[in-house]
C-alpha cells in the first residue's frame, strides 16, 4: 500500500518549481497539496490520514493537536541550533553567510527545535528567486529519501540562537554600509511573493530588483511608486 502524503506550502516558490512540478503530476493519487491555513485542521486531516506531512514553507504556527497526532517534517536552512526561527535566508546573507545547511527535521513544540533526519548544502548566492529555486530541488530529494528509507532522526546539538522574522519594514535600505551590502540587501529579497527592498524619497517609494553588481555600482530594475 503507498503512503499518503501531504505537502503544506503558504508560498508557491516550492510548488512552482519545475522538477517540484513534474514529482507531483506523476504522484498525484498519492500526494495532496494544502496551500491554506484553513485546510490544515484536525477534521480535514483526520479524513486524508496521511502517514507524512511535509511542510517546505508554512507561514503560521502549526495546532499542537497535528503535531502530535501526524508525523510532520518541516525543513528549515539555518545551521540548527543556530538560526531557529524566522527569514533564516535573509538573517544568514545579512550576517555574511555564503552557504547554509538545509535541515529537513521532525516538528515538535519549539519553533525549529526537533531532531533532524537529513541535511543538504545550500548556496546562498544569487538573487532569492534564484536560491529558493536551487532550495526547493534539495527539499524535493530528501523528501525522496525520506518516502524510500527508514531514517532515524538525531537531536539538534550546539547553541540556540533565535532569529526574528523581519518585517516588511526591515526591506527599506537605510543604514547599509557599503554597495555589497546594499545588493545584499536587493537579492536577499527578490523573489515573487516578498516585499522587495526600497528607499523612500519625499512621498515616493523607489523599490529595486534584479540587481547586478559590477565594482563600484550596482544595475537594478526600479518600480516607483
Amino acid at each position: 500500500m503507498k503512503k499518503k502524503i501531504i505537502i503544506a506550502c503558504s508560498k508557491r516558490w516550492f510548488t512552482d518549481n519545475e522538477k517540484v512540478k513534474k514529482y507531483l503530476i506523476k504522484n498525484k493519487k498519492t500526494i495532496e497539496i494544502i496551500t491554506k491555513k484553513k485546510y490544515l485542521n484536525l477534521k480535514n486531516l483526520n479524513k486524508i490520514q496521511p502517514n507524512i506531512i511535509f511542510f517546505p514553507h508554512w507561514s503560521y504556527l502549526v495546532n499542537e493537536k497535528i503535531v502530535n497526532k501526524f508525523k510532520c517534517i518541516c525543513f528549515h536552512s539555518a545551521p540548527l541550533p543556530y538560526g531557529r526561527g524566522g527569514s533564516p535566508i535573509q538573517n544568514l546573507i545579512i550576517r555574511n553567510y555564503k552557504s547554509t545547511p538545509l535541515y529537513a527535521l521532525q516538528m515538535s513544540k519549539k519553533l525549529d527545535s526537533g531532531p533532524i533526519y537529513l541535511r543538504q548544502n545550500l548556496s546562498l548566492k544569487g538573487n532569492l528567486k534564484d536560491i529558493l529555486n536551487l532550495m526547493a530541488i534539495k527539499i524535493l530529494k530528501m523528501i525522496k529519501i525520506i518516502l524510500k528509507k527508514k531514517i532515524h532522526p538525531k537531536n539538534q546539538k550546539g547553541k540556540i540562537f533565535i532569529f526574528k522574522r523581519l518585517k516588511e519594514k526591515n526591506s527599506e535600505i537605510k543604514k547599509e554600509k557599503n554597495i555589497n551590502k546594499i545588493y545584499d540587501k536587493i537579492r536577499m529579497l527578490d523573489a515573487d511573493e516578498y516585499p522587495k527592498s526600497f528607499i523612500k524619497i519625499g512621498k515616493f517609494k523607489i523599490y529595486f530588483f534584479n540587481a547586478i553588481k559590477r565594482k563600484n555600482h550596482l544595475i537594478c530594475t526600479v518600480k516607483i511608486v
